[in-house]
């Protein structure tokens, strides 16, 4: 009996060895699960912050009104239709002479010597917007039905304006003349009294226009040329392209 003491004692050794190693075994492996159900789960732990959202929870969100539009057509139309306004500067310095129809803004401004312009633009809304071809004379301001007010500049100096509504025979009107060879512009603004003011050009020279009468437009004489008349409204072309 003494004889297989020794070989007891091994067997008992290395079945104490094996158990502690199984042990151990799954000691790690409940280890292991435990991290990676941490992981996986976002309530696993006192700190760890949660990152999944729960879309079924959210309640669906009307989408934005869109703004309207700038420049949509209902802030760009027209204050007023179609009219004349015929006014002066502050100082009458410039007679002014603004015609609108359809959105579209022709304009004249003299002073019944030797400075003039022709300028076209747009009425957007109650504003005026005209510049001359070469852009050194401008008109900005406001228009209704009863009168138009703003500013204009012309070289490099700047006056307020204002311009009342007028009927026909008051507004603006435009002659041409071909005076001995020499083809001739004339520009007048006829205000609501009966005022009228004008300037003739040609060939890059400017002198006062000769008389017009608005009742007998087809009375103007220059240098004994006849001269072909035409009343002007926003529709008409003034800036020769």
């Amino acid at each position: 009996m003494k004889s297989y003491a020794p070989l007891v004692t091994l067997a008992a050794v290395v079945a104490l060895g094996a158990g502690f190693l199984v042990a151990n075994t799954m000691s790690q492996r409940a280890a292991t699960e435990t991290s990676t159900a941490a992981l996986v789960d976002p309530t696993a732990g006192d700190t760890a912050p949660s990152t999944v959202v729960d879309l079924g929870r959210l309640a669906p969100q009307a989408a934005p009104e869109a703004a309207p539009k700038a420049g949509s057509d209902a802030a760009a139309a027209p204050a007023v239709a179609e009219k004349a306004y015929a006014g002066w500067t502050s100082g009458r310095e410039l007679s002014v002479a603004i015609a609108v129809k359809d959105g579209r803004a022709v304009g004249y401004v003299c002073d019944g010597a030797a400075t003039e312009a022709w300028l076209e633009g747009v009425l957007s809304g109650d504003q005026l917007s005209l510049t001359s071809k070469d852009g050194a004379t401008t008109i900005t301001g406001t228009a209704n039905e009863a009168s138009s007010a703003g500013t204009v500049t012309a070289g490099g100096q700047e006056w307020s304006f204002e311009a009342e509504g007028v009927a026909a025979p008051a507004g603006l009107y435009e002659g041409r003349a071909d005076v001995r060879g020499v083809a001739t512009r004339v520009g007048w603004v006829v205000t609501g009294d009966g005022e009228v003011t004008g300037v003739a050009s040609a060939a890059g020279e400017r002198r006062p226009a000769p008389v017009l009468d608005p009742a007998r437009p087809g009375a103007v004489v220059l240098d004994g040329v006849p001269v072909e008349v035409t009343s002007l409204d926003g529709g008409s072309a003034v800036i020769r392209r």
